[in-house]
């Protein structure tokens, strides 16, 4: 009869043992999906592809400081926007990066050859919150950098 109770004292003192260590359940985030609508962030409203129709950009995605444009002529296009950071500070330094000073209209800056990769270009330019960018993301056949000015001129006259 001991034996029993004893069996059953260390199942039970097994059991609340498990009930001890078992993790604590964690609830659950709901899920918020990325703006998928371009015009929702500032970065956006700099841009609209009808003021550039000859390279056929169209509505891509966004994030909070950037947005990222499609097209079939030129590959993608990111134009970002961050507050209290130079041209230096925003571009990555990959290999093969040359910068050269750059003026479009009333803003000074940098043009970027090569800033996201090999045959990638942006054009960075200061405004009185921060920079800038226009960035082709693919080598559009050796005109990156043509594109990335053509997209900050269009930008220039936008920025305060």
């Amino acid at each position: 009869m001991n034996t029993l109770r004893l069996a059953v004292l260390a199942v039970a003192l097994g059991l609340s043992g498990c009930a001890m260590v078992r993790p604590p359940i964690k609830t659950v985030e709901p899920f918020v999906a990325p703006s998928t609508t371009p015009a929702d962030t500032p970065a956006c409203r700099l841009f609209d592809p009808a003021d550039l129709t000859e390279h056929r950009f169209y509505n891509g995605y966004a994030n909070a400081s950037s947005c990222f444009w499609l097209s079939d002529d030129s590959g993608p296009l990111s134009i970002s926007l961050r507050d209290k950071s130079t041209p230096e500070q925003y571009l990555a330094k990959p290999t093969g990066l040359k910068t050269s000073p750059i003026t479009i209209g009333g803003h000074s800056g940098l043009l970027a050859e090569n800033s996201r990769g090999t045959g990638t270009c942006g054009v960075v330019l200061t405004h009185p919150g921060g920079v800038a960018a226009a960035e082709v993301l693919t080598d559009a056949g050796g005109r990156s950098c043509e594109i990335a000015q053509a997209v900050m001129k269009v930008i220039e006259p936008k920025l305060s």
